[in-house]
């Protein structure tokens, strides 16, 4: 392994271990915020589940603005301000009393996690070398999760002990206590610098466009991205929006429950422990899917045949098996889950890396936002199909949906030469 390589592998960590401590604050509050609603000063459950989709909602427009931010500052300060947002919106979640300061809050978290997302992705296109974004992406996906695992182990657990403010000032501390050592070591080179070097590349020239839906617009019509941003918008609907908000809901509906040493384990119990699973099982598995996608010569065919398996898991989802049966295809289902991720940042890595700086990271902003609106989209469209015509329709929906997708794909190739 050259030295350079081996340089992007640890760039890519140090950002990863940097997004994981910021990310902790965010995943705490998924699991405390629905049970301490009223000391955090709410009015309803209702409020809780807007403060959680709204800094997803926010990154829409906020994505093109942050991409154009970073036109003029280094990758380095970028991180740095996303770090200083993060410490302040967790540790305004120990003392805020009001819904529109939650909003405010969340809403800034929301800019934080753009510059996070957005900064990771920009610095691991400049890092790769001889075709090994797969397993940088895949590095970055398996390690920057445990911050959530983290932050929703301490959140379940300490919740009851300190209260959610008590957590909210213990993880900010542990933030401030942790980045500076990572982001010391942390050596990302300026925008402008990399410019001079990636401008001189072989590129297909996209014109540039100031307003997000003109830069949609404008990547819909290079090769390959239409498909990259369909696949994206599915993954993230079905994954990050329908799976993750469903699952304990369908856990409890079908009365999973299993007995351990004599211990009976409820079904939010053990979807909490699935969710738990994958976000362990990331480190190892994401860099082994990203460094077989870089030796594959068509990289979509990992992809499709993935989608095949989870279209056909969906399917299994809501057959009346055992309780075993049904984890075991839901583990297989998150496994999935954990693969697409780390496929789909490939494949947008290696479709853009045909590209000057500016255009792949137009095209790599554009990924973004899908991803976004996708996960957005998700829970709200899922709950609402959940009470017209139940979870069959859910589950089999997004398995159609999936090997739809997943037929289009082995009809029409697209990524060939990626």
């Amino acid at each position: 392994m050259d030295k350079s390589t081996l340089r992007g592998k640890k760039e890519v960590l140090r950002i990863s271990w940097i997004t994981a401590l910021c990310l902790t604050g965010d995943s705490m509050l998924y699991i405390v915020l629905p049970l301490y609603w009223k000391e955090a000063g709410l009015d309803s459950l209702v409020q809780v589940g807007i403060l959680l989709s709204v800094n997803r909602l926010v990154r829409l427009p906020l994505n093109p603005i942050v991409s154009r931010i970073y036109r003029h500052i280094s990758l380095r300060q970028g991180m740095l301000a996303a770090v200083v947002l993060a410490i302040l919106t967790t540790a305004s979640y120990g003392f805020i009393h009001t819904f529109p300061l939650w909003i405010a809050a969340r809403c800034v978290w929301g800019l934080a996690w753009s510059f996070l997302r957005l900064g990771a992705y920009y610095a691991i296109l400049e890092l790769c070398r001889d075709r090994n974004e797969g397993q940088l992406f895949g590095l970055y996906n398996g390690h920057y999760r445990l911050g959530s695992l983290v932050g929703m182990l301490l959140g379940g657990t300490l919740a009851e002990m300190l209260g959610l403010r008590a957590i909210a000032w213990l993880l900010s501390a542990a933030t401030v206590c942790g980045v500076p050592f990572l982001l010391r070591g942390l050596r990302i080179d300026d925008v402008k610098k990399n410019s001079v070097r990636q401008t001189e590349e072989a590129s297909v020239p996209i014109p540039q466009k100031r307003s997000g839906t003109a830069a949609f617009m404008t990547v819909l019509k290079t090769k390959d991205v239409p498909w990259l941003l369909a696949a994206a918008l599915g993954s993230a609907m079905i994954y990050e929006g329908m799976l993750t908000s469903t699952l304990s809901n369908y856990a409890e509906t079908r009365q999973a429950s299993m007995t351990v040493l004599g211990f009976t384990l409820g079904g939010a119990f053990i979807a909490g422990g699935l969710q738990a699973l994958r976000w362990g099982w990331g480190p190892f598995l994401s860099p082994f899917i990203g460094s077989l996608s870089d030796r594959q010569s068509n990289k979509a065919r990992l992809l499709t045949w993935t989608m095949g398996i989870a279209a056909a898991l969906l399917f299994l989802f809501l057959l009346p098996l055992p309780t075993w049966g049904w984890i075991a295809a839901a583990v297989g289902l998150l496994m999935t889950s954990t693969c697409t991720t780390t496929l789909m940042d490939a494949l947008a890595g290696s479709v853009s890396g045909t590209l000057n700086l500016h255009n792949r990271r137009t095209v790599m902003m554009a990924y973004s936002v899908t991803l976004d609106v996708g996960a957005a989209l998700g829970p709200a469209l899922s709950f609402w199909v959940v009470q017209q015509a139940g979870y069959p329709a859910v589950y089999w929906g997004a398995a159609a949906m999936w090997l739809g997708l997943c037929c289009c794909f082995f009809v029409a190739k697209p990524f060939a030469k990626q």
